[in-house]
């Protein structure tokens, strides 16, 4: 009898997690199809298909959320929305140069969850952060250069920490993000904006960045930040190198 009862419960659990899981691949059709190696956003030609962003929409909109979720279904779930959403907004404002021309872009409430309409600093401040995971800092997109570059590939829950080391690894030696030397650094802003979730565990920025860097930095390295470029991570744009006029 007691094996039947833990036969049961471990099936059942099996059940839900089987439930629960989510098959982005309606999601990495529309990347592939839109996003190119480089990690740039066709904008131009999505505008001329929105059909196309319409469906992905519509398909991320029935997907279930659970509040039994574990951190990495939390995680690559949001994340996914995060990016999607980012490029809908634009999308919904297009042609622009950048996400910074439409009025409050991060906190506008466009996005529907339990009943009601979420923003994107929602998403991040309100969700992803909760999770405690610095590394979404490079793996959510918001639609600019200085951003970090959107995934091709969704992140799903089984894969999402070798995703989340790899976005980490990519950013920080990412030369048109990080300037890095063993003795001076040039760092992206968003090591300053969320300074305070890189040292959660590390003494210092730097501690935290020479998990990743391919290049040892020295502990007195001296730190300065670039301006962030809002230009449009659009694929026209960096075909044509336009945005580099913007800074």
């Amino acid at each position: 009898m007691k094996k039947n009862i833990l036969l049961a419960v471990f099936l059942l659990s099996q059940t839900l997690a089987f439930s629960q899981y989510i098959n982005y691949q309606f999601y990495e059709d529309f990347l592939t199809k839109y996003v190119s190696v480089e990690g740039y956003v066709d904008y131009d030609a999505i505008y001329d298909n929105q059909t196309d962003l319409k469906d992905v929409i519509k398909r991320f909109e029935s997907l279930k959320t659970y509040s039994d979720w574990s951190k990495n279904q939390e995680l690559s779930h949001w994340i996914n929305v995060y990016n999607i959403y980012s490029i809908k907004l634009i999308i919904d404002n297009f042609p622009i140069n950048s996400i910074k021309d439409i009025s409050q872009s991060f906190d506008l409430r466009f996005i529907p969850y339990n009943k009601q309409y979420i923003s994107l600093n929602y998403i991040e401040k309100q969700i992803l952060s909760k999770t405690l995971d610095e590394r979404i800092h490079f793996a959510i997109n918001c639609a600019s250069i200085s951003c970090p570059n959107i995934n091709r590939v969704p992140f799903y829950a089984d894969t999402i920490e070798n995703q989340l080391e790899v976005a980490a690894k990519n950013f920080i030696n990412n030369t048109t993000k990080n300037d890095i030397s063993r003795k001076e650094v040039r760092l992206s802003k968003i090591f300053d904006w969320f300074a305070e979730d890189f040292l959660k565990n590390n003494a210092t920025v730097i501690d935290y960045i020479n998990k990743y860097s391919d290049t040892r930095i020295k502990d007195s390295a001296e730190i300065q930040y670039l301006n962030y470029n809002w230009s449009l991570n659009s694929q026209v744009k960096f075909t044509t190198k336009e945005f580099l006029a913007l800074q």
